[in-house]
């Protein structure tokens, strides 16, 4: 069998409900010879027997079963067993449209200096009822961070970089092309099932990182793509993810996570890579206070007073003043009551 153009790499874990529906999205992907990767991350519902007949339905199904081990484990697992020119991600409960690769790829042929491109999405329910277009920059707040409109050098239409698909509209669609390495420190703008990477790309990223369990691993995964050169953005919805769904990271607890994570990954990347960090030393210390800062943010939210007052003066020691860190500063001393009743003053006088 020859290789595939595209690996289409998609971990699952008890979403039988969704799973049929997006891998038919994948394998109704048009003009484009790929393969279907699913690893199953220990399921406990009939995610298995759906799995084994889709893959004696489809030639093009490859599947593979492990002990659960965390989303993070499953992508590994696929990207090691992956032999297409091009990697493209999908979860096991969003849904492609049928030209989503078609595009992508074109528009890495014609730009070998291009190494991931990703797309806008639109958000659905979880009965597929859609309820929010252009999702991606609503979703990711780090869009609003950026010191500049776009962090791309070149932003045109698609239709002056590559031939589409003929999809109404996508001739006006626009694209961003450049490398983002530095505005990537403001937060993640990258949405994983969007993706479509280069495998050798891949290969020089290496695996994400299995010890974030909870969140940030796209982040922490992502930020290495752009390390490698230019990436592109096309701002045209490809995918439609679902929203909703219970174990999707929601609450205030994973948001504190999250919070921890991104510390952590801009610490190993100044660690291991400040030479590639085109940022002086007192831009580096605003990102590091803003890392603190919204710690201290989560902490208080969450009632952890003691870490919230500890990052908010970890916060001012980088910004060299208080900046907002005061307020939350000031949260963390008051009793908990206090803060309660400022926060549903503060509620209604917005309402």
């Amino acid at each position: 069998m020859s290789a595939p153009l595209v690996s289409v790499v998609v971990p699952t874990y008890n979403r039988v409900r969704f799973l049929g529906e997006a891998v038919h999205s994948a394998l109704q992907q048009s003009w484009i010879a790929l393969e279907v990767i699913i690893v199953d991350d220990g399921s406990t519902d009939d995610s298995p027997a759906l799995i084994a007949k889709l893959a004696e339905s489809d030639s093009r199904i490859r599947p593979y079963r492990q002990q659960n081990s965390g989303v993070s484990a499953a992508r590994n697992r696929a990207l090691s067993e992956a032999r297409g020119e091009y990697i493209a991600f999908l979860d096991s409960d969003d849904v492609w449209h049928p030209w989503k690769l078609q595009l992508q790829v074109a528009l890495l042929q014609s730009r070998p200096e291009v190494g991931m491109v990703w797309t806008n999405m639109d958000a659905i329910r979880p009965n597929g009822v859609p309820y929010a277009t252009n999702y991606l920059k609503r979703m990711y707040s780090a869009y609003q961070e950026l010191p500049n409109e776009t962090p791309f050098a070149e932003f045109t239409s698609l239709s002056q970089l590559c031939p589409g698909p003929e999809v109404a509209g996508w001739e006006q669609a626009s694209v961003g092309v450049g490398n983002i390495y530095s505005h990537m420190y403001h937060g993640n703008l990258v949405h994983t099932p969007t993706v479509v990477l280069r495998r050798e790309w891949a290969n020089r990223v290496g695996p994400f990182d299995t010890t974030m369990k909870r969140g940030g691993e796209d982040f922490k995964y992502h930020l290495a793509t752009c390390r490698q050169g230019e990436v592109a953005f096309i701002d045209v919805p490809s995918i439609l993810y679902r929203t909703g769904i219970g174990d999707h990271i929601t609450n205030r607890e994973n948001s504190l996570y999250f919070a921890h994570s991104f510390l952590r990954t801009l610490q190993e990347e100044i660690r291991d890579h400040r030479d590639k960090m085109p940022l002086s030393r007192r831009e580096l210390s605003q990102l590091m206070a803003r890392a603190h800062d919204w710690i201290a943010y989560e902490s208080c939210g969450t009632g952890l007073r003691l870490q919230a007052f500890s990052h908010a003066c970890q916060a001012m020691r980088y910004r060299g003043t208080p900046g907002s860190s005061w307020r939350t500063l000031v949260k963390s001393l008051l009793p908990q009551a206090v803060t309660k009743r400022l926060s549903r003053q503060q509620t209604v006088a917005t309402t």
